[in-house]
Parts: structure tokens; C-alpha cells; sequence
């Protein structure tokens, strides 16, 4: 999997956004390399590792998989690293390389030598970024040589994929549309918005590119006015309030997902950690609405004890396994309640998820998008979409469909602690659990990053 702590900033902090402002160079004797000494076992190793993840889902597409992975790679594009003055022992470079092929893709450019020049120019950029992430001094040859050759393999897999499609128009705008869809998972940026330059990916004005789209089938969500709307009940303390005395602390982790396409990300999980050792994954429900009891008894595999010790947190899990965490350091976070926003949230928050395995080398792409809008007044609107893909590269059937459920009239909200109450549009009411993200260290609330219960949804604006 890519290193947790360049992944997270890859995902929270774009290289590249609407509006963003040019980033300014690390001083270069302060920059840490991002260069390494390849280690071939651990490419092999990468390779297996993709391979066993797709067979469990497609047999069929991980033998095809596994034949590709079993020529000379390295050897076979190395001469077009040469060209484009890509190294392929770093990790910025192949970070480029990835993001370079995305974007080619999502802009349905196939069969054209990239210019050098637009591939330095990424380069530099995303090495800048990696300049500025803490983690970059901490990662060992084996951390940064597992970000570069998952983000080469994932550009190789984009680049067969549309070379595959590059005589059928159909087919191609649908792995297109796919590419773009993983990518802004992925990456957390519209590719379609931004232009390539030698000086790296620049915002384009607002109304220029393609539309902004929603994986497969889109759905914007409908923000929130003011029209009469279901009143939010009183707060009450909840059956187990008495849960919250109990508590040490409020966390969140990361962990590998499948996410559109079956592409490997990164998704986020709240934790509770208690004073007598033990912890508990979210569920859902507020914490004063858990019988923690029968949570332990019903779902033991969401509980494990807790340690402070190594890097600072150790986690062990139902099954023995044990986790050492570094607060703030790219894989466990401090959680904020509600009170960090004062109480009140003002923007659209957005949650994609999927599966399918073309990010694999398959044919089938499945995406699904929730969009909930809230405004500062209490109201809320809520719109979801989702869609599948198949390019029928291997049934020879090919598939589109795509639904779309826009918001259904305006809701209420409140947020109290780590409990936001929803009031939906005819009146039923959910209590869930609720918490802001972090950022930087010592942690700062990051109000563009929200927990209900225990998915997570980012503002992606």
C-alpha cells in the first residue's frame, strides 16, 4: 500500500485545486531526498500483492494481470523515462508519472508522447509538495519505493487501459470517465479543471474544461434554503450517557480501502478510546446511544485494547494484531467535537466509494457518490448518485448504467459535542456520531474533513 503518511497528503492536501495559490519552493538544503535504492524483490512483491488482490474478485482478470506483470517492466519503459527526464528511483518522479497518465486520460488523450517539458514541470511541482510533508525525513528506501512503484503501476494499468480502448469512441470516453472518476479519489482533484504546464497543473478559470462530473451519473446536492422544514427535537442525554465518562480520548485512523474501480486508497475510521485499555471502532450511533455491552458482545471485532508506548499509541485488535501509532503522523489523528466549528457547519461534504476492478486491469468500474449540503441556519440537503461501467474488454458484453437521487426537500441538523442529530424531510429523525478532523501537530480542527457516524466526508471545494 502507499505510505500512509505521503498518502494522507496526497488526499488532504491536493497539489493542485480551484483557486489554489502557487506553491513556493522548500529551501533546497532543507528538502529531504525522494530518491531511493530500488530494491527488485519489493517490486515483485507490489506486483503479487495487486495480482492477489484482484484474484479474489476477478480469477480471470488476475491472470491477465499476472501475464503483463511477467515481462521486463522497468526495462520496458525505461527508455521513455529517459526521454521525459523521469527517474524511475524516485518517488516524486513516479508520483508524476501517475498523475501525468490521469490526466491524459481524463482528458481522453491517447496515443501521444508526453512533452518533457509538462512532465518535469508535474515533477518539480509534486516534489515540492512532498518537500513540505514532515513525514518525507522519516521514510526509509522501502517506504519511498512503495509509494513510486504503486504509482507506477496504477499510470501502467491507466495507460493499457486506454491504449486498449483507443479504437472504439464508446469505450474510450467510458474508461475515460473511469480514470477520472478513481483519480479524483484518489487525489483528491478534478482533473478535468486543471491544465498541464511546464511550470505543473494549473487551476483553470472557473467555466473553463469539461463539466465537473460525479462518478458515473453525477449529483450535485441541492443546497439548503430557508422553506419550512422539520424542527430539530431537543437534545437529550441519551440512554448511556453515562458512556462519555468513561472515555480517554477521541481518534480516528487511516486504513487501505478498495475504493472506484478497485483502486487501493485511503479511507479514515473514528476510535474511541477508553480508561480501562479498551477501544471501540464507531459504528454509527452517537456514543450516549450505545449499550457498549452488547456492542462487545454482538460485533466483538470492532473492540481491542490500547496502550500509550513505542511511537506513542499501540492499538491491538480482536484478533491479537498490534498497531504503533505516531500521533498527527500520517495514520492516527486527534478527532474534534462540535464545538471546534462552533456548532455549525457551512458547506457541502462529499463521500465517494465503489468498487469493481478495472483500477486492476478488469472491465468493471462501480461508483457511488453521497453529497450532503449544510448551511449555517441548521438546514441540510442530501443527494447521492452511483453508477457501474463495464467495458466488456473481456465478457465482450460492454455496461452502462446510473441512477441518480437529488435532494428530496430540506432537512434540519444540529451538532452537539459528538453528536449531530438529521432531521430528513418527512420528519424521521437519526442520532449519530459526529466529530471534526485534524491538522498538523500539534492537531488543529480541520473543519473540511467530517465524521458521521462512521463514514467520513470531505469538502471538496
Amino acid at each position: 500500500m502507499i505510505h500512509r503518511v505521503i498518502l494522507a497528503s496526497l488526499l488532504l492536501a491536493p497539489v493542485c485545486a480551484a483557486g489554489a495559490q502557487p506553491m513556493r519552493s522548500a529551501p533546497a538544503d532543507a528538502a529531504p531526498a525522494t530518491g531511493f535504492t530500488r530494491d527488485p524483490a519489493a517490486f515483485e512483491a507490489k506486483q503479487n500483492q495487486m495480482v492477489a488482490a484482484l484474484r479474489q474478485r476477478s480469477p480471470q482478470a488476475a491472470a491477465e494481470l499476472e501475464g503483463l506483470f511477467r515481462q521486463d517492466l522497468l526495462g520496458m519503459i525505461a527508455p521513455e523515462m529517459r526521454r521525459m527526464g523521469l527517474d524511475m528511483d524516485d518517488m516524486a518522479d513516479m508520483t508524476a508519472v501517475y498523475w501525468v497518465a490521469a490526466w491524459e486520460a481524463s482528458n481522453g488523450i491517447v496515443g501521444r508522447k508526453t512533452d518533457p517539458r509538462l512532465a518535469r514541470g508535474a515533477r518539480d511541482q509534486i516534489a515540492r509538495t512532498f518537500a513540505g510533508n514532515a513525514g518525507l525525513a522519516r521514510m526509509s528506501d522501502r517506504d519511498k519505493q512503495d509509494v513510486a512503484d504503486t504509482m507506477l503501476l496504477q499510470a501502467i494499468l491507466v495507460e493499457a487501459r486506454m491504449q486498449t480502448a483507443a479504437a472504439n469512441p464508446s469505450m474510450r470516453k467510458q474508461v475515460s470517465d473511469a480514470v477520472h472518476t478513481e483519480a479524483g479519489q484518489l487525489i483528491k482533484t478534478d482533473l478535468r479543471r486543471v491544465k498541464l504546464t511546464p511550470a505543473g497543473f494549473v487551476a483553470l478559470p472557473d467555466g473553463a474544461g469539461g463539466p465537473v462530473k460525479p462518478p458515473a451519473g453525477g449529483g450535485t446536492a441541492v443546497a439548503p434554503a430557508a422553506p419550512a422544514a422539520p424542527a430539530v427535537p431537543a437534545g437529550g442525554a441519551g440512554r448511556h450517557a453515562a458512556n462519555w465518562q468513561k472515555v480517554e480520548g477521541v481518534y480516528f485512523r487511516s486504513f487501505t480501502n478498495f475504493g472506484v474501480g478497485g483502486m487501493m486508497t485511503q479511507d479514515f475510521e473514528p476510535i474511541i478510546l477508553f480508561r480501562d485499555g479498551s477501544y471501540y471502532e464507531i459504528e454509527g450511533p452517537a456514543l450516549e446511544d450505545v449499550d457498549l455491552d452488547a456492542s462487545r458482545r454482538a460485533r466483538p471485532i470492532k473492540w481491542g485494547r490500547w496502550s500509550r508506548g513505542g511511537k506513542g499509541f499501540v492499538l491491538t485488535n480482536s484478533k491479537g494484531k498490534a498497531n504503533d501509532y505516531a500521533l498527527q503522523q500520517g495514520a492516527f489523528f486527534k478527532a474534534f467535537p462540535a464545538e471546534a466549528g462552533a456548532n455549525k457547519l457551512a458547506a457541502k461534504y462529499t463521500r465517494v466509494s465503489g468498487g469493481g476492478n478495472a483500477a486492476l486491469g478488469g472491465e468493471l468500474t462501480i461508483a457511488a457518490q453521497t453529497d450532503l449540503s449544510f448551511s449555517p441556519d441548521g438546514s441540510y440537503g442530501r443527494a447521492s448518485s452511483a453508477g457501474a461501467v463495464g467495458s466488456g474488454s473481456q465478457s465482450g458484453v460492454g455496461l452502462g448504467v446510473s441512477s441518480r437521487k437529488p435532494a428530496a426537500g430540506i432537512g434540519r441538523y444540529r451538532i452537539e459535542r459528538h453528536t449531530i442529530t438529521l432531521v430528513e424531510p418527512d420528519g424521521a429523525t437519526k442520532r449519530q456520531f459526529f466529530a471534526f478532523g485534524s491538522r498538523k501537530a500539534p492537531a488543529q480542527p480541520a473543519t473540511s474533513m467530517i465524521f458521521i457516524g462512521d463514514r467520513v466526508f470531505v469538502d471538496m471545494d
